[in-house]
C-alpha cells in the first residue's frame, strides 16, 4: 500500500480497531518491498513516533517513503486524518482518500485550516472552518456527527458544548437532518439547539437552515439575550501588547487545578462532572491565572485553547474588586506570549454581541469581527 486510494477503509483502520486482519496483513506488502505483516511489528518505528503526535480529525501534512523504484524517493500528503490505528493513517486528501503504512512516514505534523480569502493569519481562515477549529477548543462531553455537522451535548453546560453546529453538508436533506438532530437530543434528554452563523450582520431568516427552523417555532436566541448574537473576534497575537515588568504575575498550568475552577465558577454555573470535561477536553489548553498578593487567591482566570497555527481564548474573567488594575489585558498579554512563541500567530475568542464594553476591551487589543453567530431553539427549550 504506497500510498495509493482506497475507497471504504474506516472499518479496518479505526483508531479503536487496532490492527487489520491477519488474512488481510498477509496479503499486502509494505513500501520497502517486504511483507506487511514484518512492517505491522515494527511499532516503535521513527515514522510511528512522528505520526503519534497527530491528531484525528484536523488537518495534517505526512511526508511519505515511496516504493524502491518510484522516480521521487518520498511525496507529501495534506489532507485530513480520518482514521488511524497500529498500522496505517488514513488521509482524505483534496482528490482522493489515502491508507498510509505509518513505517514508512518520514515527517509529519498538524497544520491549521486552509487560507480561503486574502488577508493576514487571522483573516484568511473560512467562516465555516474557524467555527469547526473553535469546536475542537471546546470540546463536548458527548459528540455526534451527521454530515459536516457537529452534534454536541454536555449536560447543559454552555450553548457551544450543547448544540448542533450547522457547517456544510449534512449529507441528509434539510427537513430530515433536522428531524435527525431533534431526536439526538431527545435521545440525551436535552432540548435541541442549533448554532448557525454569517458574515457580519447576516440575517438570519436569510439562511436556509435557520428559515426551516423558524417555521418549526424555534426562536432567535430561544429568549435569552446572550444567545441572540455571539461575535467571533480574532487577532494576531504579535499585535497584542507585550507583558512589562509592570504586569502582574501569570500563573500557567497544564492542568485544571481546584483555586481556578473555583474562580470560574464565580463568573458562570458549572455542571460538575461535565464543566471539567469540556474544559479539559482539547488537544491542548492552558489554564492561567492571576493571584491576589495579600490572600493569594485566585482573582483573574483565562483559558488558553491549543491549536496549530492558533490559539482561542476562553472564560477570560476578573473578580469584581479587581477590576480596572490591567489584569484582563495582562492574561491576554500572556496567552499572545505562549501563542507566539509556539508559532500560533492568529487568535480567536468569543464575546456576545449586548457585551459592549467587552467588544470595545478588545478592539482596543487590535481584535475585530471576523463573522458572528447565533442559537436557534424553542423558547420553552
Amino acid at each position: 500500500m504506497n500510498g495509493e486510494p482506497t475507497d471504504g477503509p474506516t472499518d479496518e483502520t479505526n483508531p479503536n480497531s487496532g490492527t487489520e486482519s491477519s488474512s488481510e496483513s498477509s496479503s499486502e506488502t509494505s513500501s520497502r518491498g517486504g511483507p506487511l505483516e514484518d512492517a505491522g511489528e515494527l511499532t516503535d518505528t521513527v515514522g510511528h513516533r512522528l505520526s503519534a503526535a497527530l491528531t484525528v480529525g484536523s488537518r495534517v501534512v505526512v511526508r511519505y517513503r515511496l516504493a524502491e523504484g518510484a522516480e521521487a524517493g518520498a511525496t507529501d500528503f495534506l489532507g485530513e486524518l480520518v482514521a488511524r490505528n497500529e498500522d496505517f493513517l488514513v488521509i482524505d486528501t483534496k482528490t482522493e482518500r489515502v491508507k498510509l503504512i505509518r513505517a514508512d512516514v518520514i515527517a509529519a505534523k498538524d497544520v491549521p485550516p486552509p487560507a480561503s480569502r486574502p488577508g493576514r493569519a487571522h483573516e484568511r481562515i473560512s467562516a465555516d472552518d474557524l467555527e469547526k477549529l473553535m469546536a475542537k477548543g471546546w470540546q463536548a462531553l458527548d459528540r455526534g456527527g451527521l454530515g459536516d455537522w457537529v452534534l454536541r451535548a454536555s449536560e447543559g453546560f454552555t450553548g457551544r458544548a450543547n448544540s448542533a453546529l450547522v457547517v456544510g453538508d449534512p449529507s441528509l436533506p434539510l427537513d430530515k437532518a433536522i428531524d435527525f438532530v431533534e431526536k439526538w437530543y431527545s435521545d440525551r434528554g436535552r432540548p435541541p439547539v442549533f448554532q448557525v452563523h454569517g458574515e457580519r450582520g447576516f440575517v438570519v431568516e436569510e439562511l436556509p437552515v435557520a428559515a426551516a427552523l423558524l417555521d418549526r417555532g424555534y426562536a432567535v436566541g430561544g429568549g435569552r439575550d446572550d444567545w441572540q448574537r455571539v461575535v467571533i473576534m480574532t487577532g494576531l497575537s504579535a499585535a497584542v501588547p507585550p507583558l512589562t515588568e509592570a504586569s502582574a504575575p501569570v500563573v500557567a498550568d497544564a492542568e485544571l487545578k481546584m483555586d481556578w475552577l473555583q474562580a470560574y465558577a464565580e463568573q458562570r454555573s458549572i455542571v460538575p462532572g461535565a464543566t471539567e470535561a469540556v474544559l479539559t477536553g482539547s488537544d491542548g489548553q492552558l489554564f492561567l491565572s492571576v493571584n491576589d498578593p495579600d490572600s493569594n487567591r485566585v482573582v483573574a482566570v483565562a483559558r488558553m485553547a491549543i491549536h496549530p497555527g492558533w490559539a482561542g481564548i476562553f472564560g477570560l474573567w476578573v473578580h469584581p474588586d479587581h477590576r480596572r488594575k490591567g489584569l484582563a489585558t495582562t492574561l491576554v498579554s500572556a496567552v499572545a506570549m505562549v501563542a507566539r512563541e509556539n508559532n500560533m500567530p492568529a487568535i480567536y475568542l468569543q464575546v456576545s454581541a449586548d457585551n459592549t464594553d467587552g467588544v470595545a476591551f478588545w478592539e482596543g487589543l487590535g481584535f475585530g469581527v471576523h463573522h458572528e453567530y447565533t442559537y436557534l431553539t424553542r423558547p420553552s427549550a
